[in-house]
This record gives structure tokens, C-alpha cells and sequence, in this order.
């Protein structure tokens, strides 16, 4: 089966899932408490719910997908808002009418693949990738015999995407970091937490810069990817801040229209991610072939 597809089938199930929680959740305390922190989770598992759409086979089916996604997500965030009446009882429902209706698309979307015959053969399996790890960190036989600008390929795919793990760290302490403590400690250590945030701005540009530099051996696109995907970084991130450290501090409230908007401008970062992951594969299964 298609990797990206893979990883879309698990990202729908976890998503309609974690909608089934939150319901449940909601139902039962209210939007408050730990169902008003569990709120924000759809916003974050959707957006990782995007690979089909970047894909050069089903990408009109992939935005289709993603689109039911999205009504069922709008649905949800009105009647649990209280902005439109729905019961409980018929929004798990309607939940489990868009999981069938995703799992339909894309178990079409797997069987019109398999009829293709065109499957992608640069995608390394689990069990590929682990022996490839456990090579590289102990023994590097992999590099044996090959050319000086072969070894050059390998290590620096591999760097790269430690670099690219490394800088989803940082993503993650920026956004649930900086959210969590700005709602448990308000403006009383406001200015701390931005300066926190500005130390890991850094450190994470500086990974970006690396991470990009290994991967793209054209300095014009290089530079252009680099622009764009620091600009929306940029632009997301100070969207987060403002709302959390300014409109909503020390409440432990959210504006989750604006931070699902706000996590939207991670979009281009998260495709390039995408993009290094699959030449990662690429480049490491044309070697074991070779």
C-alpha cells in the first residue's frame, strides 16, 4: 500500500476518534477543563491528515478527502461551541456517517492505486529503515564501497532528518508549550515565556537553515523555500501569541478558530518536511537496491 496513503488511513482513524472523545467529554463535564483542553487536539490531527494532497496520483481525491474532514470538524466546533444547537446523541452519529464516508474515499483511493500498477518503489519499509538506523549509528557497512559523492547522498539524508525530527520538537514546545504557559502562568511571567520562546526561534531557524542546506543542492530554491517556509512559521506563531498571550492569558481559554488559523500557516513546513522524508526514502532504497 502507498506510504502516504498509510499514513492518511491512521490519521483519519485517530482523528474521527479523538472527535468521539472530545464529544463524549464535552458531553459529560462541559467545555471546560480537560475538555476544554482537549478541543484544540482536532485543529493539531488534522493538519496531519494532508499527505494524499500533496500526491502527484490521487490528489483530487486526497482534497476531497480532506475536505469531509474539514465540514465534520466545523460541525463539531459550532455545536460543542454552543453556536448551533445539535444533540449529542446525533453529532456522534454524523461522526460516524464521515468516518465511513473517509474510509470509503480512501480505501478508493487504494484500490484504484493497486489497479494502476504504480505503486511507489522508493518507499522504504519499517523494517528496511530500522536496519538502516541500526547500520548508520553502529556499524555504517552501508557506506562501504560506495563513491565519495554516494556517501556524501547518504549522510546527509540522514542528517537531515534528524535535523527535521529535531525542529518538530521545537514546533511542539513553541505552540503546546507556549500555550500551556501562558494559561498557567499569565502576565505575571508573560515576558519570560516570550523570551523563551524567542531562544527556541532561534535554535529552530538554525535547524531549518541545516536541515534545508542538506537538502536542497539549488541555492535559488534553497533560499525561496527557505523564505516561504519562515515567513508562515513566523506569521502562525505570532498569531499563537498574541492570542494566548495577550487576548486569553491566564485563563486557559482558547479563540481554537484562531489557533486552528494560526497552526494553518505551519502548512508549508509541514509539506516540506514531506517532501525530505520521502527523498530520505528515496535516496537510502535506490543504495539498498544498488
Amino acid at each position: 500500500m502507498d506510504q502516504k496513503l498509510k499514513t492518511l488511513m491512521l490519521g483519519n482513524v485517530l482523528f474521527h476518534i479523538n472527535n468521539f472523545i472530545l464529544i463524549l467529554l464535552t458531553n459529560t463535564f462541559g467545555l471546560k477543563g480537560i475538555a476544554a483542553i482537549w478541543f484544540f487536539t482536532p485543529f493539531i490531527l488534522i493538519l496531519f491528515t494532508t499527505s494524499m494532497i500533496e500526491s502527484r496520483r490521487e490528489k483530487l481525491m486526497g482534497m476531497v478527502d480532506f475536505i469531509v474532514r474539514c465540514i465534520i470538524l466545523i460541525i463539531n466546533y459550532l455545536a460543542l461551541s454552543e453556536f448551533i444547537r445539535i444533540p449529542f446523541a446525533y453529532l456522534i452519529v454524523l461522526g460516524i456517517i464521515f468516518m465511513v464516508l473517509n474510509i470509503y474515499i480512501e480505501w478508493t483511493m487504494h484500490k484504484r492505486l493497486q489497479l494502476s500498477q504504480n505503486e511507489d518503489d522508493d518507499v522504504l519499509t519499517n523494517e528496511e529503515i530500522d536496519d538502516l538506523i541500526e547500520d548508520y549509528v553502529h556499524d555504517k557497512t552501508m557506506l562501504k564501497n560506495k563513491t565519495p559523492a554516494e556517501k556524501d547522498e547518504i549522510n546527509e539524508s540522514f542528517h537531515a532528518v534528524v535535523y527535521m525530527g529535531y525542529s518538530y520538537v521545537l514546533l511542539a514546545l513553541l505552540v503546546g508549550g507556549g500555550i500551556f504557559a501562558f494559561g498557567f502562568w499569565g502576565e505575571q511571567k508573560r515576558w519570560i515565556i516570550f523570551l523563551a520562546a524567542y531562544l527556541l526561534l532561534i535554535i529552530y531557524f538554525y535547524l531549518t537553515e541545516r536541515k534545508l542546506g542538506l537538502y536542497y543542492k539549488d541555492n535559488k530554491r534553497r533560499k525561496k523555500i527557505s523564505f516561504r517556509d519562515n515567513i508562515t512559521f513566523v506569521i502562525g506563531i505570532s498569531i499563537l501569541y498574541i492570542l494566548e498571550g495577550f487576548i486569553y492569558i491566564g485563563t486557559l481559554s482558547f479563540n481554537f478558530f484562531g489557533v486552528f488559523i494560526a497552526c494553518a500557516f505551519f502548512i508549508p513546513t509541514l509539506k516540506t518536511n514531506q517532501e525530505i522524508r520521502s527523498g530520505f526514502h528515496k535516496t537510502n532504497k535506490n543504495h539498498i537496491n544498488g
